[in-house]
């Protein structure tokens, strides 16, 4: 009973940089994600069931229906 107070008591080295998680120090299998939100649950009967408030939505310009063809950020001839 002493000795497992005096253990509890003692001091011990400070641990520096084990604060966060990661997948270096969890157990095996442990995946942490980049901290995408997923678009849709799991049902009960193991379907997955979308939510539409947790779907993207992606805004496109009006403009962008008149043009026929689209060209790169940086063109090839341009590079030297």
């Amino acid at each position: 009973m002493v000795f497992a107070t005096a253990a509890a008591l003692a001091r011990r080295a400070r641990r520096v940089g084990f604060e966060q998680l990661t997948t270096k120090l969890a157990k095996k299998g442990f995946y942490k994600g980049k901290g995408a939100v997923s678009p849709g649950v799991r049902a009960r009967t193991g379907a997955f069931k979308v939510v539409p408030w947790k779907r993207p939505d992606y805004v496109v310009p009006a403009n962008v229906h008149g043009v026929s063809a689209f060209a790169p950020y940086v063109e090839r001839a341009s590079a030297k």
